[in-house]
Order: structure tokens, then sequence, then C-alpha cells
């Protein structure tokens, strides 16, 4: 009779446990997703995750070898967090020399990053209508000046800034695309 109820205690207390961690996880914070401009690699393809890419946290440092190109310029709206803006830097980052290229005509704009309400895209300034380019790190670069030079107090940011070593390639980050 104890043996049974022993066995009956213990298979309460498994059921419990079992219970207990099929519960969600209440401390797991959400992230939104980062999607990719149109042509660019897909985050699974690089191996990294939107959680990954919102909890890196640029240095100032690294547009410290920005070549000015084009003057900074900052909007008071439409801005987006700081935080989507980072997990796009972070994004462009990661895909190092891979080409962030703008169609031609000048005045023309292409995709680079979404995050939350984030958007980076890239606007085409080059005279005779041809497409440009540059490494999307230098693109990354470029949108790191707009983030740490045009941040709000309420850590919003909205701008625009050249691509690194590139004039005709103008990275803008905003809440519209």
């Amino acid at each position: 009779m104890l043996k049974t109820q022993i066995n009956q205690l213990l298979a309460l207390a498994l059921c419990a446990v079992g219970s207990a961690n099929a519960l969600p996880n209440t401390n797991t914070k959400e992230f939104p997703e980062v999607i990719p401009g149109p042509g660019l690699p897909s985050l699974a393809s690089l191996n990294l995750t939107s959680a990954e890419l919102y909890q890196r946290v640029p240095s100032p440092e690294v547009v410290k070898g920005l070549e000015r190109r084009f003057d900074l310029i900052c909007n008071e709206v439409p801005q987006c967090s700081v935080s989507d803006a980072t997990a796009c830097f972070n994004f462009l980052t990661a895909l190092g020399q891979q080409a962030c290229t703008v169609p031609g005509p000048v005045g023309a704009s292409s995709t680079f990053c979404t995050a939350g309400g984030c958007h980076w895209f890239g606007g085409n300034l080059k005279q005779g209508g041809g497409s440009v380019s540059s490494f999307c790190s230098d693109v990354a670069t470029g949108g790191a000046s707009v983030i740490f030079g045009c941040t709000q107090s309420n850590n919003l940011v909205s701008g625009a800034n050249a691509a690194n070593g590139n004039g005709d390639l103008i990275v803008t980050i905003s809440s519209e695309s």
C-alpha cells in the first residue's frame, strides 16, 4: 500500500514537472523580423537570427574612418527606433563585401533592410543614369553615421548619409520606405 502511494505521488510530481516545462517561457524576448532587401542573402543563409542582430551593439568607432562624401542629413520625421535601425546595421555589416546596389537612373532607390518599423534604403545620385554600388559593409558605415549623428533623446532616428567612400549612393534610415 505504501509503495503504491509513493508511486502515485511520484507520478503526480512528474506530471506537475512536465506541465511546468510545457508552459511558455515568459522570459524570452521577442524581436521583430529582420528582412533583407531584394537580392540580398537571407538570415538563414548567413546563419543569423533576428534576435542576434538586435542584441549586437555597434561601437561609435565604426564611423571614425568614414570618408565624407555627403553632408549628413537628420530628419525630424519619419523616425524609427534605434534598436530597429541597429538590427539593419548589423545585418548589412555581416554581408561584408556583398554588393548593395541601386539601379539607375538618378533618383532610383533600393531597399537594403527592414526591421520592425525601420527601413534602410539606398538612393542613386549618379549622374549619367547608371547604377551605383558599394560593399554592404560600407552602406552600414554610412548608416551608422546617421544612427550616431541623428538619434534623438527619445531613441528615434531618421536621416541620410553617403555610403562610405561613395557619394553617389545615399543611405537613408526612415520609418517609411
